[in-house]
């Protein structure tokens, strides 16, 4: 396996103009932005990016050709990782979308989030993945994402996706403690864990599992995945403090030092925070923020197309830009 997951991959909010287009030279400024503050990779097209919107802004094939230009013109920028987020609700769509994104983009790896609104049992998830991983070539990092899409991947349905050939790793966004752990617990004793599997299987699975990264999806649970023995983050904040987001990724992973990640990443909480907001949705308190920086990255696309709300009840405007000055970013 050429592509390894290991160090900080921001989840990139799209940029838009007031015309609804998407504004490339925001996203290649913001870009070099996270290149020269050590970013490992990165990730467009995501829930961050919005991706449910690409395609708003017409083109022959609503659905995937502006997803498809955008992670090609994205993956055209930058010679760091490109992991493409191509996730869709059904298994051939998702198909589709990769296969396409495949052929006309440059990227390194896949995400791909568990299939949303229909919810497949945990069985149906090991079977959606297979396909997937049988049917592409580019490797691919499952999503897990319960509050996007009502439905958990347990961890031992974690464990039997590290088994599959061509699932390389995990984005963990439960924010469950209690299940990263087991996860984290159960990756590294192989020889302890069954599922569905037989004991003929017994020294390819523990193969499969060592080739297999941990991922946080969840900025506040970072320094904890790493102790778990996680390698990745696929984060949020690093699209505004690229450089703290990489301090944690570096005092828990690389050093293995779980109280100082720790002490770090409590540093960055209020930041944490405040790129999901009560009131907001993921990702308005972000790219807000990321224009208090100095990226023209308007608001995204309806029906998330305002700025973070500044009234009677809630002051988010206000709390993003003291964060950012507490943090030293503007």
């Amino acid at each position: 396996m050429s592509f390894k997951p290991e160090g900080i991959f921001p989840a990139l909010p799209t940029p838009i103009s007031d015309d609804g287009s998407i504004n490339y030279e925001a996203a290649e400024n913001h870009i070099e932005y996270l290149e020269e503050n050590g970013v490992h990779g990165i990730v467009p097209a995501g829930c961050t990016g919005h991706a449910a919107t690409l395609g708003d802004h017409g083109g022959e094939n609503l659905e995937y050709d502006e997803h498809v230009e955008f992670v090609r013109r994205i993956s055209e920028m930058t010679d760091l990782p490109v992991i493409a987020g191509d996730g869709m609700n059904s298994t051939q769509q998702t198909l589709e979308l990769a296969s396409r994104i495949e052929e006309e983009a440059d990227i390194d790896a896949h995400l791909m989030i568990s299939p949303y609104q229909n919810c497949p049992p945990q069985d149906l998830i090991i079977e959606h993945y297979e396909t997937l991983a049988e049917n592409l070539e580019k490797p691919i990092i499952a999503y897990n994402v319960p509050g996007r899409t009502g439905r958990n991947i347990e961890a031992e349905t974690t464990v039997e996706l590290a088994r599959i050939d061509g699932i390389i790793g995990i984005k963990e966004a439960s924010l469950d403690f209690r299940q990263i752990h087991e996860i984290g617990r159960r990756l590294e004793a192989a020889e302890d864990i069954s599922f569905s599997s037989t004991a003929s299987r017994g020294s390819e699975q523990e193969e499969g599992l060592s080739d297999f990264y941990f991922g946080s999806g969840d900025d506040a649970a970072n320094h904890f995945v790493f102790e778990q023995g996680g390698s990745f983050g696929i984060s949020v904040s690093a699209n505004v403090h690229p450089e703290g987001v990489v301090d944690v990724w570096r005092l828990g992973f690389q050093e293995e030092d779980a109280q100082t990640a720790f002490e770090r990443n409590r540093e960055l909480r209020p930041l944490h925070d405040a790129m999901f907001q009560p009131g907001e949705k993921n990702p308005i308190s972000v790219q807000y923020a990321v224009n208090l920086l100095g990226f023209d990255f308007g608001t995204p696309r309806a029906p998330l197309n305002r700025r973070p709300r500044e009234d009677e009840e809630y002051e988010n405007r206000t709390e993003i830009r003291n964060v950012l000055e507490d943090q030293g970013l503007i």
